[in-house]
């Protein structure tokens, strides 16, 4: 594609427009897709630098976001996107973090639109059904402040493979490792990487994901692969401090965790290497406080695999 073609000079320009404000409204950029970081935190710990996890994609006049971390409304008010305008949202899975924004953004979309706003449709894995059925029987207690009809909402779950097309923009699913080492009651959850062919270029976002040859496959030839990391000791100290009452052997729970169902650096560069993607964009950056020391180190480390630009995103930033 033109666009992977062009990657190397391209992606550094994209990069310098950091924060949506000095880029200008988000219409602005529709005629070629765009990637927008919304929340690049890890979760479920706040952190004062980034939002939790959320993000956008944008094309022509389509706008989907993807994930919906707490602040997601207000994190698309910052990037000039109208609430109004969402008509898709694609989760990866339902792990609080990525789905703490998701009724704000029913809500809050609902009471401020108009009575010709049209209706969203919400994409995810099994379970995604239930989850909006709850928010949205929660919206009784609100409903007087919005008069108008409440829009509709069409609820699609969807399974490893699956596909479906969105103005033009080819969506499959895969799932991945992030509940392999589940152990609880019923069927094991659904974790989805989403792979977004668009006319112009293909973006690959894994979601919460251990090493996976799926979504290896997934990604192969893409032009950005968005990628989430984990700087395991860094993020287990910070819970330590954060939780200094909760009993030790849970940090170990935790901590297998982290190394087992979420990315460590020298597996990111090895999926980026092997799936020979263009560009890479680390997002969901579990224990990402240490500044530019730390993401010096990880980008070292990423880069003994993968020769390709890297990015570490912070949050508004655009691709």
């Amino acid at each position: 594609m033109a666009w992977g073609r062009h990657v190397r000079t391209a992606f550094v320009a994209l990069s310098c427009l950091a924060f949506a404000t000095a880029c200008g409204p988000s219409q602005a950029y529709q005629e070629k897709s765009v990637w927008v970081e919304l929340g690049t935190n890890s979760g479920p710990i706040p952190n004062p630098a980034r939002s939790e996890p959320a993000h956008l994609l944008l094309w022509h006049d389509q706008v989907m976001v993807v994930d919906a971390g707490d602040g997601v409304a207000e994190q698309l008010a910052k990037a000039h996107v109208d609430l109004g305008s969402v008509q898709t949202v694609f989760l990866s899975h339902l792990h609080f973090d990525h789905t703490g924004g998701l009724f704000a953004l029913l809500g809050m979309r609902w009471q401020g639109g108009s009575p010709l706003q049209g209706g969203l449709t919400i994409y995810g894995p099994p379970g995604t059904k239930k989850l909006v059925a709850g928010l949205l029987a929660a919206f009784q207690t609100g409903a007087a402040l919005a008069p108008q009809k409440l829009p509709d909402y069409r609820v699609v779950e969807l399974n490893d493979g699956s596909v479906v097309t969105i103005g033009g923009v080819k969506v499959t699913a895969a799932s991945n490792s992030h509940y392999n080492l589940w152990n609880g009651k019923g069927a094991k959850p659904v974790s989805l990487s989403y792979r977004f062919d668009a006319p112009d270029r293909s973006i690959v976002y894994t979601g919460d994901t251990g090493p996976s040859a799926n979504v290896e496959k997934l990604a192969h030839g893409a032009d950005l692969l968005v990628s989430e990391i984990m700087d395991a000791d860094v993020a287990l100290d910070r819970i330590k401090q954060s939780y200094p009452l909760v009993p030790g052997f849970v940090f170990g729970f935790v901590h297998n965790h982290f190394i087992k169902e979420h990315l460590l650096p020298d597996q990111v560069g090895m999926l980026a290497q092997r799936a020979g993607v263009h560009a890479l964009v680390l997002t969901h950056f579990g224990g990402g406080f240490g500044g530019k020391a730390q993401i010096a180190r990880l980008t070292k480390i990423i880069a003994t695999h993968y020769k390709g630009h890297i990015h570490f995103a912070s949050d508004l930033e655009r691709f």
